[in-house]
């Protein structure tokens, strides 16, 4: 009964923790406003905050190029004019590498970091909000380069070995 208890009671803290994000990497800006961006390369996913003054959005380009400019995260982009846009050609960060199975980087939205959409516009013409995410996610494409794998939900690290941990308390109990 009591290894029932501590399984049941491991497996709870688990589904918890894993609906909670990751540590942001890393945070830009000062101000009442706070909006994300997740980075996620396919096998290794990051987040990072910037916060800004004053009641008006900022547009995903300066969401991004902020964040880009205050530390490790690289952005390599090329403005386009007929677009007024610029266009992601690669993202990096650290030693995080992108995953075989991928094509392209595709730019995604969501107001809670869970619930993710494709961006219908470019970032330049994006208007970032208080609590809004932006995220990029490798991946492959269809054949009307429409992305298929919007950004996942980063896990903290620990849910890996209480899983694992899980798995030997039931093998054991089984064997008895």
């Amino acid at each position: 009964m009591y290894l029932k208890k501590v399984v049941f009671l491991v497996m709870v803290v688990g589904i918890a923790a894993s609906t909670a994000h990751a540590a942001v990497e890393y945070s830009v800006g000062t101000g009442d406003n706070e909006a994300f961006l997740t980075v996620d390369f396919g096998y290794e996913i990051f987040d990072f905050s910037y916060k800004w003054e004053g009641s008006d959005p900022v547009s995903g380009w300066t969401l991004l190029d902020e964040i880009a400019d205050a530390g490790a995260l690289d952005v390599d982009a090329t403005w386009y004019e007929s677009f007024q846009s610029h266009l992601i050609n690669d993202l990096s960060y650290g030693t995080a590498a992108k995953y075989d199975g991928g094509t392209s980087w595709g730019y995604y939205t969501s107001t809670d970091g869970a619930a993710w959409t494709s961006s219908p516009v470019g970032l330049d013409l994006r208007q970032v909000s208080d609590g809004d995410w932006d995220g990029w996610s490798w991946g492959p494409v269809d054949e009307y380069w429409e992305h298929l794998r919007a950004p996942g939900e980063p896990v903290p690290e620990p849910i890996s070995l209480m899983l694992l941990g899980t798995g030997a308390l039931l093998i054991r109990a089984r064997r008895r």
